[in-house]
């Protein structure tokens, strides 16, 4: 069972070295780790590669992490590939859980495992989580992850998938045309297609840094219209769970346009808030949090005075 790494950079020269020794630094052993430089102008990467003998760095114009994802994937001839963002990190022992895992479950066509979210402290430095000191254990309790799983939550991370290649490529890789979102695209497909498993363990240290795409507001609703689209396109089946309730995706895109719009509306962009209140409306016509904001997006002067006092308070419990 062998298994590839792929990691997209774009100006991540701060972190990718320790990225990579997270990979190397696992006690099971990696056919490749493929770097893919995506148009970077923070360094040269191609010193990446006299880190080990199994590390291929390639260069390509900025293209978006979805294009480097599957240029890795293509590169790649081993019968797994696992994913690492470059400012992530694994914990030991992650590998050989999930490959574990899977050498168990041969009907299995890709597993993840829980990540940490990790910040830095007052002084910019990146003290390890106290929760997850030790390495991950090698047995790892597990559960079955299904399309619903993927439409009601964020159940996992990219940085913690190891996933049949040949899966990966049969779906067409992650979507290249989107930006944001792109992740949770691709799980949503293969999720609706294949057998996908979750290892109940701490296994990543998910970075938050002002770089990170979670912490950039975007005037798209970029996770309700993946899930809209995956819905109109692929349906409401959910394999063995029988199919998805209408009346709770409808509540779940209400909820999705509400937190858009509450972010929008704290910090001052009236007219995305208003947008997606109206959406959140259309979808869930009488929840009063909604019918609140919309009045409220109506009265310029009151929302300007309601920032004033109250924003540096809501501002912080982004959903």
């Amino acid at each position: 069972m062998s298994v590839s790494v792929v990691i997209p950079a774009h100006n991540a020269g701060g972190f990718i070295e320790e990225a990579i020794r997270s990979v190397l630094d696992q006690d099971w052993p990696v056919e490749a780790i493929i770097v893919i430089n995506d148009g970077s102008t923070d360094g040269n990467y191609v010193r990446l590669s006299s880190l080990a003998g199994n590390v291929r760095v390639l260069d390509q114009t900025n293209r978006g992490v979805s294009a480097a994802r599957n240029r890795g994937c293509q590169l790649a001839s081993s019968e797994y590939v696992a994913i690492l963002d470059a400012d992530d990190l694994w914990l030991p022992g992650k590998l050989r859980a999930q490959m574990t895992h899977l050498a168990a479950n041969p009907a299995c066509d890709a597993v993840f495992a829980l990540g940490t979210w990790w910040y830095p402290d007052a002084d910019g430095r990146w003290p390890r989580p106290a929760e997850v000191a030790g390495p991950v254990p090698p047995a790892s309790p597990a559960r079955r992850l299904y399309y619903s799983d993927f439409i009601f939550g964020l159940p996992v991370a990219s940085s913690t998938m190891v996933v049949r290649r040949s899966v990966w490529l049969a779906l067409g890789g992650f979507e290249e045309s989107r930006r944001y979102a792109e992740d949770q695209d691709f799980h949503l497909r293969l999720a609706y297609r294949h057998r996908v498993d979750l290892i109940d363990v701490r296994a990543i240290l998910y970075r938050q840094h002002r770089a990170s795409a979670t912490h950039k507001l975007q005037d798209a609703n970029h996770w309700a219209d993946v899930i809209s689209a995956a819905t109109a396109t692929l349906g409401l089946e959910d394999g063995a769970r029988g199919a998805v309730d209408p009346v709770k995706l409808r509540r779940r895109l209400a909820e999705l346009h509400v937190f858009h719009g509450r972010d929008h509306f704290w910090h001052g962009k009236t007219a995305v808030a208003r947008r997606e209140f109206r959406r959140a409306f259309a979808r869930r016509p009488f929840h009063a949090r909604t019918i609140a904001y919309l009045v409220l997006t109506g009265l310029p002067g009151v929302a300007r005075l309601l920032r004033r006092a109250l924003r540096p308070r809501a501002a912080g419990g982004r959903a």
